[in-house]
């Protein structure tokens, strides 16, 4: 009772929801699990040729609510966020849901753990016409790949000491050219409550045109590409889930907003089904 009432006031306070998890592990069997975050994003002006970086101030703000539920090898998830941009005034943006599984596992003795998973998202007309928003078109698929290795396994953090993982995407919309994901990531746990982790993330647009500012209807047929670097820190809150903050800034971009600053609060909370000790 005490969980559930922290959580729902904590939501009630922040209003704030999260991104989905590709890392290629999963969380414990039988526990759904809660996230919510808030995304700020701040950027001064878009990379678009025929604009010579057009100048653009925007404070953008994207909520999610996000719920996922591991079973076995396997593990879905469905979320749905809300916009306030230039373009969408505390609006929905899109609906996505998702669904892993998991090719090998350390736990099971394999030397690295691996994950394949489709996602698919349906944005809202208005997202899609948002330069904020990415999206190529009305339906869009994502089939990603994800692979990792932990090290150290210190009874006092009681999973791992530190790890990395990769992770490699493709996408195509119901319009438009396909897209490439690639990021990767490494991560820290110092005494099993503080997690530290640097991460580069980047996107990759296989279309023909460039972008333009006054007639964008998505970046479908635009190439563009982006590279952000960033570094988490996460606070595990013992029974009451984990409260982490994530800084990225975007180092590169092409046909996309330019020299993005972008600033993610999430909280992680995981409803246990069944008894820890049937585990």
């Amino acid at each position: 009772m005490a969980q559930a009432a922290f959580l729902s006031l904590f939501l009630f306070i922040t209003a704030i929801c999260a991104a989905t998890d590709l890392k290629p592990w999963f969380g414990n069997e039988y526990e759904t699990e809660i996230r919510a975050t808030v995304l700020y994003q701040n950027y001064h002006s878009i990379s678009a040729p025929h604009h010579h970086a057009h100048k653009r101030n925007e404070n953008d703000r994207f909520t999610t609510f996000s719920a996922a539920y591991p079973f076995r090898r396997y593990c879905g998830e469905f979320e749905v966020t809300s916009a306030n941009t230039r373009h969408q005034k505390y609006r929905w943006d899109n609906f996505r849901v998702t669904g892993r599984h998991q090719w090998a596992s350390e736990i099971d003795g394999d030397p690295l753990s691996m994950v394949a998973g489709l996602t698919l998202t349906e944005p809202l007309s208005r997202a899609l016409h948002d330069i904020s928003s990415f999206h190529h078109g009305h339906l869009e698929g994502e089939i990603h790949f994800s692979l990792g290795k932990k090290y150290g396994y210190p009874q006092c953090c009681k999973d791992y000491l530190y790890r990395w993982w990769n992770v490699i995407g493709f996408g195509i919309a119901d319009v438009g050219s396909p897209w490439v994901r690639g990021d990767a990531a490494f991560e820290y746990n110092y005494d099993g409550i503080n997690q530290f982790r640097g991460f580069i993330n980047t996107l990759w647009g296989l279309g023909r045109n460039n972008l333009r500012i006054h007639r964008f209807k998505g970046y479908g047929s635009i190439e563009h590409k982006s590279v952000d670097l960033g570094i988490r820190y996460g606070y595990t809150l013992g029974c009451f889930g984990t409260l982490s903050l994530q800084y990225a800034h975007r180092v590169y971009a092409y046909n996309f907003p330019k020299n993005a600053n972008l600033v993610l609060l999430e909280y992680y909370f995981p409803f246990g089904t069944q008894n820890p000790s049937t585990y």
